[in-house]
């Protein structure tokens, strides 16, 4: 399995580096970005599409990141709670076995399960 998963990685690298290759003229082009500031006047920056892309990419990537933080807090919390809740339950459960016994008294005694031989028939 470990070797598919290598293989599976070189055809995705090799994949995507192929893509990069046939799109380099376009990725190394410059893009004239501009805003107009009512105030300052007009603002211009260039800066080269691959950077853009991969600029955007990792806009997202934090976003996503953060977006799901907030969801792993919530469910620590919940955990904890959950743990804190199995913990209580589990003492109780210890206490009622524990005056369960006293009530019972001593269990009698068993004897000790003995071995099974077989008989011969002669």
């Amino acid at each position: 399995m470990k070797k598919i998963r290598i293989a599976f990685l070189l055809v995705a690298l090799g994949f995507f580096g192929l893509v990069i290759y046939q799109n380099i003229g376009y990725l190394s082009t410059p893009a004239n970005l501009q805003m107009n500031l009512w105030i300052a006047g007009p603002y211009s920056i260039g800066i080269i599409n691959a950077q853009l892309i991969l600029g955007a990419f990792f806009a997202g990537l934090l976003i996503a990141y953060f977006y799901g933080l907030s969801f792993r807090f919530k469910n620590n919390k919940m955990i904890k709670e959950l743990n804190a809740t199995l913990t209580s339950q589990m003492e109780t459960i210890t206490a009622l076995k524990s005056e369960q016994s006293q009530y019972q008294g001593p269990s009698p005694q068993q004897d000790p399960p003995q071995s099974e031989v077989p008989v011969e028939n002669t």
